[in-house]
């Protein structure tokens, strides 16, 4: 599976029109390929992918399809100049791929939908290197701040740890732009990427309350995309307490071993007195300690999806999944070997922004193997930890010749040292 996944992103790359005028040494495909291959390895810099050359060029070769392995400048000059919308289009047959094995009908929620987590992530920040597309911030102290960020949509499920990206938009100085960008312009962005991905399916996207605003929500019932976006002040609110004046919110409560729950919801509201047409559906969900009324966890949202007795419980769990592109996404391409927030190298246009995709297109291809490659699933048993497998894997790729990741996934899986001559 790990291989196929690789082979249709080098397919991918193989299709992207050059955007150089020059004769070059490198093929675009082999840039796009080394730049992925530096994440599907999880190097830890550009440097250290380049150190292992002597050793590792021949399985760059075979698994990566990389025909001539690039110098460090070649391969920042080539991918600084690569629109982001060409890497961005690549997540489409990989989430097709995950479609043909049957994964959209194993993964619905509330009668056929599918769940998208949506958040914000800084990945480059610098007080001296910047581009024309950084954002900026101006300190008290007069010095300024450089930085990149993005918007991600992430494919989730409840009940699942593997989650899957199929989306992301740069937060960027647009071109020709003297303001900084923002989550909310790059959400209209992300949006038309998310129905391109997925035309077919029943989609519920979860957001943050920064997106309780009519222009968004209008332009997900635009799309046909339903949401669950928190909600903490607004007129909503205002009608809630009136609603509970009145004893006319609805309730469902029940008691566990250590805890009192109960959601409460209600259908038919206004999202603001400028917008008298938009109704949306609220829905609130308590968490307290039986003897004292300690409150443990409270949250609400907003939704255009009906709420009922029967889906209220499913609606919160769906609901609370969007932490998930925060802790097994974010925090994972962060902090267990992805070092999605390493300067790999900056550039003048678009490079910064180009690893961090490329970063995604990794993880996802990681994420599609834990999920259906066995022999993935083997190698991470016997490593225990991520951080593991890839030492593990960078270790086998270095040292012993490959015909495929699959096949250094299977060895690593046995657990038995290479059968070699004795070094003398």
């Amino acid at each position: 599976m790990i291989d196929e996944l690789i082979t249709l992103v080098r397919k991918g790359f193989m299709s992207i029109e050059d955007h150089r005028k020059y004769n070059s040494t490198y093929a675009l495909s082999d840039l796009l390929s080394a730049g992925f291959a530096i994440f599907s390895l999880k190097d830890p810099s550009l440097f250290a992918f380049r150190q292992q050359f002597a050793t590792r060029s021949d399985n760059l070769k075979r698994i990566y399809g990389i025909q001539q392995i690039p110098g460090d400048t070649a391969l920042r000059e080539g991918l600084d100049g690569v629109d982001p919308s060409f890497l961005q289009a690549q997540f489409k047959p990989l989430v097709e791929r995950l479609r043909q094995e049957g994964l959209v009908q194993k993964r619905q929620v509330l009668n056929g939908y599918t769940v998208l987590a949506g958040d914000g992530t800084q990945h480059f920040c610098s007080g001296n290197r910047s581009c024309e597309h950084c954002l900026t911030k101006q300190h008290r102290n007069g010095s300024t701040t450089y930085h990149h960020q993005l918007l991600g949509a992430v494919w989730v499920h409840p009940g699942e740890k593997t989650v899957f990206p199929i989306a992301v938009e740069p937060i960027v100085r647009q071109d020709g732009n003297v303001k900084n960008d923002c989550e909310l312009n790059a959400a209209k962005r992300l949006i038309p990427q998310i129905r391109q991905v997925m035309p077919k399916e029943k989609l519920v996207l979860t957001l943050d309350a920064l997106y309780t605003n009519a222009p968004l929500i209008r332009l997900l019932m635009e799309h046909h995309i339903s949401f669950l976006i928190n909600v903490k002040d607004g007129y909503v609110p205002i009608q809630v307490d009136q609603l509970t004046k009145e004893g006319a919110i609805k309730e469902v409560s029940w008691e566990t071993k250590d805890r009192i729950c109960a959601v409460r919801f209600a259908n038919g509201l206004t999202l603001n007195r400028q917008n008298q047409d938009l109704q949306v559906n609220y829905l609130e969900y308590m968490e307290v300690k039986p003897k004292t009324n300690q409150v443990i966890y409270f949250n609400s949202w907003i939704s255009d999806l009906p709420i009922t007795e029967e889906n209220a419980l499913e609606m919160v769990t769906v609901a609370r999944t969007r932490w998930k592109i925060e802790n097994e996404t974010f925090n994972t391409l962060k902090n267990q070997g992805y070092h999605l927030e390493h300067n790999y190298g900056h550039g003048t246009k678009y490079l910064a922004t180009n690893f961090a995709i490329l970063t995604f297109l990794a993880f996802l291809t990681d994420q599609i193997a834990q999920c259906l490659d066995n022999a993935f699933e083997k190698a991470l048993e016997i490593c225990k930890t991520k951080k593991a497998l890839w030492e593990k894997v960078r270790q086998v790729f270095d040292l012993l010749p490959a015909l495929s990741m699959n096949a250094i996934y299977r060895f690593i899986a046995i657990n038995r040292q290479a059968n070699h001559p004795l070094l003398e």
